[in-house]
This record gives structure tokens, C-alpha cells and sequence, in this order.
């Protein structure tokens, strides 16, 4: 079994460069970065989650920042942190308070980290009428909800986070005041959650879009696992706006994206059509809006947490 070293290491503010760049030369596969409110909200962390986008990460109000480092074997505990030890005195010199920091170096086995976070997704009740259950699990009994059957791989998309809660949220509210038949475009469709919800509510139709060629497989899959492949298709092309107009369009993405993304999302939302925007930061919130509204959209709904906003666009017929 493949071991390996994980050493953590709390360092002032101002040494994380220095502290990262010497953990990367001496081998580490990665670093990771933790501190106070760096991951807000709750769930699994998935790739492809918001969390993990290009947008600004939250602010370190904090003088230190725990560092977390791999280094694979034959790397030693002992040995590793001895010499980061020695690293940080030197390094004194330069940014004060270094050579205090608290180091903790142990040896950690290969695991499988799909399975440490799939031990703690259990099936989640949305709204009103759906529960989110993971494939591996035996769906409760529900009475009165309709169960969507997930395994997301590699995609994000669990319902566990609060932009794609909220949007779960907002597809059940849509769908039960549209008029059929309703055609749904999801742009960044991941797991597929989004576009299979709104299928399982009796849309005619779903498009998913993601330029990740896995996402797309998962998408299918899941598409097929809750019996509605029939009425799903997905497609790794980049959006153009070409894709016609639809009664739905969901952009769950991150702000920098619908911005770049604007012109094309906007062109595929039909007259009278719904568009809900999400995994937008706080921060971002009114650039989106500006974005929009230039475009022809009126805001209906916003729904937020503490960093967090999902938004309902609706294009005036």
C-alpha cells in the first residue's frame, strides 16, 4: 500500500509563499491552504464545486494559515519535519514568528477519498417533492416525493451545497406554474441534478452543457439511472446561443463565467422564459444583475446565504 506523509504546518500570513514554494521543491504533491471561513457552507466538496472555481477566495482575516502537504514515500515524518523546522528558523530572519510554528509530520496510508465523502451523503430531501438519494444508498420511503437517483463521479452537483439546493428549489417552483411543454437548457449541467429534477417534474425536454467530456458521461448516466435518457441529451461544445430558445435555462457557474457566458445564456432564454443564475458570490451579485438586466431580463427572485446568491430572471414576453 502506497504511504504517505502528511505534514501540517501553521506559518504566519506573511511566509505561506515562501513556506508552499519549499514544500513543492521538496517533493509535495500538493499544499493545501485552511483557514477560518476559507469553506463555508456544508456538504461534501466535489470537484467542480464553486469552492474550488477561479472566483476570489474569501478573504484570510486571520495573521496565520495552517498549510497541509503530501509528500509520498520514501518520505520520512521525522526527517521531513526536521528539515522544515531548520527551513523555518532560517526563515526567521525574513518574516518573524516563523521558527514558532507548530509542526505536526505522520505517516497516512493511500485512501479512497470518493469514499470518505460518499459515507457522509445521505439522501436529502428538496423543497417539496424531490429527495436527492445517492445511488449506493437504498432510497427511503418518502411518501410524496419523488426520489433522483445520483452518483456525480467527478461532477459537481449533489444538492448538498447551497447553489445547487437553491436552484433544486427554484426548479420545482418553475415547473409547477409553467405551461407545458417546457424545454430546459442546462449550461455547466455537471452531475446533470438540474436538468434530471426538472425532467422528474415533467419538463419535455433537457439539454445539458459542460465543456468537461466526464461531466457529460455522468450527466448520461444519470439521465438513464432515473428513466429519463429518453428525454435528456448533453453535449461538451462550448454554448453559443444557437441552441434555440427554451421556457428554463439554468446557469449554475460561477460569475466570471455568466459574464463571459452573458450574450449566449441571455439569447436562449424564449419570451415569457425562466433563467435562474447560480454559484454567484455575494460580491459578484451586482455585476450579474447589471449583466442581465442589460440583456432584457427582470429579476424575480434572489435567495441567499452568508456568501452565496441563486437569482430568477424572467424575459418579459
Amino acid at each position: 500500500m502506497q504511504m504517505w506523509v502528511q505534514i501540517e504546518v501553521r506559518v504566519p500570513v506573511a511566509a505561506q509563499e515562501a513556506v508552499t514554494a519549499w514544500l513543492l521543491d521538496r517533493g509535495a504533491s500538493g499544499v493545501q491552504e485552511d483557514y477560518p471561513g476559507l469553506f463555508p457552507g456544508d456538504g461534501p466538496v466535489v470537484s467542480g464545486d464553486p469552492r474550488e472555481s477561479l472566483q476570489e477566495p474569501f478573504a484570510n482575516s486571520y495573521n496565520e494559515v495552517l498549510l497541509v502537504a503530501w509528500m509520498p514515500s520514501p518520505a520520512n515524518p521525522d526527517q521531513e519535519g526536521e528539515a522544515l523546522h531548520a527551513y523555518l528558523v532560517a526563515l526567521d530572519e525574513v518574516v518573524p514568528g516563523a521558527a514558532l510554528s507548530p509542526i505536526d509530520a505522520f505517516e497516512l496510508p493511500e485512501q479512497d477519498w470518493n469514499a470518505e465523502w460518499k459515507a457522509s451523503w445521505q439522501p436529502l430531501p428538496v423543497g417539496k417533492r424531490l429527495i436527492i438519494c445517492p445511488s449506493w444508498i437504498q432510497p427511503p420511503l418518502a411518501p410524496g416525493r419523488m426520489v433522483l437517483g445520483l452518483d456525480p463521479g467527478m461532477a459537481f452537483g449533489t444538492g448538498t451545497h447551497f447553489t445547487t439546493g437553491s436552484c433544486l428549489e427554484f426548479v420545482e417552483e418553475i415547473m409547477e406554474t409553467a405551461v407545458p411543454p417546457v424545454d430546459v437548457l442546462d449550461v455547466g449541467t455537471g452531475s446533470g441534478i438540474l436538468a434530471i429534477a426538472a425532467l422528474l417534474l415533467g419538463a419535455k425536454s433537457a439539454h445539458g452543457i459542460d465543456v468537461d467530456s466526464d461531466a457529460v458521461a455522468e450527466a448520461l448516466v444519470n439521465a438513464q439511472r432515473n428513466n429519463v435518457d429518453d428525454r435528456f441529451t448533453a453535449s461538451d461544445l462550448p454554448l453559443s446561443g444557437e441552441e434555440g430558445r427554451f421556457a428554463v435555462v439554468f446557469a449554475n457557474l460561477v460569475a466570471q463565467v455568466i459574464l463571459q457566458l452573458a450574450d449566449p445564456i441571455a439569447a436562449c432564454v424564449a419570451p415569457g422564459g425562466a433563467l435562474v443564475t447560480s454559484g454567484v458570490l455575494r460580491c459578484h451579485e451586482e455585476e450579474i444583475g447589471q449583466a442581465m438586466k442589460e440583456r432584457g431580463l427582470v429579476e424575480v427572485e434572489a435567495r441567499r446565504d452568508d456568501h452565496w446568491v441563486t437569482t430568477r430572471w424572467r424575459r418579459p414576453e
